[in-house]
This record gives structure tokens, C-alpha cells and sequence, in this order.
């Protein structure tokens, strides 16, 4: 060890990692353009003997490649073999499903990652909470206008396509809560924009409380939902203000994410 008292090892460090940001910002230019030595030299200010190392190394590994007739660099074909690697980690159940793994254990409750398909409510993913024969008979389809989720599809309708919704014999009711009219959802509508959430009050089924908050993707809201779902009066004593907060946090921590990458649905 040396009079300062550090290694030699860690005195490499900053070394180090300046080697490895320069083959970054090398990687970063080549995923834009082709481009020769001189070209990537002059625009990256990197000195031509560290370059001619880096290159090196990121053609040995297959990063990247050159193109003997032009003398230009790209990047290889390795990419894709990691590209569709990430890509299979950015499904929507994979970002989210431990974040709701971990409510569902917090709060003891059944917790849902729903989206919206062909006019109903899809539950992808669901975690169990406490024992109940109410969450047990849940189905994985519900309809839109007596489910939380549902409910926030529906605000995003057209108003033509929410007048085709409710006409004619309307949608199914469930309970005598259950919201059955074009002007009995324009209400609630107005409750979940101002809210920020939608609750399932006793509309699917007697006993059964259910809240629900929206995703957002960079393109703004998806048509896709957090939920949490049990018996109203074993919710309502657990607290229902501090379980809609936590359910708020989780999605504005996942929203985060599928805006970060740019998330598209696919489902």
C-alpha cells in the first residue's frame, strides 16, 4: 500500500471507468450513424490511440463491425441478441408485477394489473391477500361499467363511443349499485379525473370494494390498471385512504419506468 494508503487497484479506478465511458459514448455514436476513424475521432475527441483500442475490442467481441469497402464502423449484430433480451423484460407484467407482489402482502389484499380488451376489463396479473369467498369468485373478465378498472376505460372514451355504451338495453347490471346510464357515468367520470381513482363500491357484487388508478406510458394514459380488491368492510378498517395512497405511489413509481422506456402495449 502507498503512503496515501490506497491500493494500486483503486488507484486504476478513475482510469478505469474513463475507458469505459469513452466505449460508451463510442457505442452511443455508432447506434445513431456509420461512421470512419476520423469521424468518430474528430466528433468524440477521443485520442486516436485509445480509440484504436476500443475498436478493436468492440469488433473482437462482435459490437460492432466494419465495412471493408467504406472503412466504417456500425454496430454488430450482437445487439439484437441483447435488444430482444430486454425487450422480453419490459412486458407489462414483468415491470409490474413485484411492485404488486409487494402491496398485495402489505395490505393483505388481492392486488391486479387489468387491461383493457374488446370491451371488457382483463386481469393479466393478480396476487392473493387475505382469504375471501368474494375476491375467490372473481373472474378474469369483468365489464367496464361496474369494475373500477372499467370505469377508468370508459373516461377514456369519445363521448359518441360512451353514448354506443350505455344505449340500448345498456350494460349488465350487477348490483343496485351499478352504474347502468350515459348520464349516471358522467358523474362518476368527473369524480375519477378529479380523484385520480376509481372505486368499485358494491357494483360488482355485495361486499366487494375495489379501488383502481390508471398507468401512464410517455404517450400519456394507457389502457392499463392497478387494482386492489376485498371485502369493503375489511378494507375500510385496514384504512381505505392509506391503502388508495400507497396504490397512487406504486403506479406513479411504475408509470415512471414505462415512460423512461418508452413503453408501447402490446397486448
Amino acid at each position: 500500500m502507498s503512503d496515501t494508503g490506497l491500493s494500486k487497484e483503486s488507484c486504476r479506478q478513475p482510469n478505469t471507468m474513463n475507458a469505459i465511458e469513452k466505449t460508451v459514448s463510442v457505442i452511443d455514436y455508432l447506434s445513431a450513424k456509420e461512421a470512419a476513424f476520423a469521424e468518430i475521432q474528430r466528433d468524440l475527441g477521443v485520442p486516436k490511440a485509445t480509440l484504436h483500442r476500443i475498436l478493436q475490442a468492440l469488433e473482437a467481441h462482435e459490437f460492432i463491425e466494419k465495412d471493408r469497402v467504406t472503412d466504417t464502423y456500425r454496430l454488430g449484430l450482437k445487439f439484437i441478441y441483447y435488444g430482444e433480451s430486454v425487450k422480453g423484460k419490459t412486458d407489462l407484467p414483468y415491470v409490474v408485477n413485484d411492485y404488486l407482489r409487494g402491496l398485495s402482502r402489505e395490505i393483505g389484499e388481492t392486488c391486479c394489473l387489468s387491461v383493457l380488451y374488446q370491451n371488457t376489463v382483463l386481469n393479466l396479473s393478480s396476487f392473493e391477500g387475505d382469504e375471501s369467498a368474494l375476491t375467490s369468485r372473481l373472474l378474469p373478465l369483468s365489464p367496464l361499467n361496474c369494475s373500477a378498472s372499467g370505469k377508468i376505460y370508459l373516461t377514456h372514451f369519445s363521448d359518441d363511443a360512451l353514448r354506443e355504451y350505455f344505449s340500448g338495453s345498456g350494460p349488465v347490471k350487477k348490483t343496485s349499485n351499478s352504474i347502468c346510464t350515459y348520464e349516471e357515468f358522467l358523474e362518476e367520470k368527473k369524480n375519477i379525473i378529479e380523484s385520480g381513482v376509481s372505486r368499485d363500491n358494491e357494483e360488482y357484487e355485495y361486499g366487494l370494494y375495489c379501488m383502481s388508478v390508471p398507468l401512464h406510458n410517455h404517450l400519456g394514459p394507457m389502457d392499463a390498471t392497478l387494482g386492489v380488491t376485498g371485502p369493503k368492510a375489511r378494507i375500510f378498517m385496514k384504512g381505505v385512504d392509506d391503502i388508495e395512497a400507497r396504490l397512487k405511489g406504486i403506479a406513479a413509481v411504475i408509470s415512471e419506468k414505462l415512460i423512461k422506456i418508452k413503453y408501447i402495449p402490446e397486448y
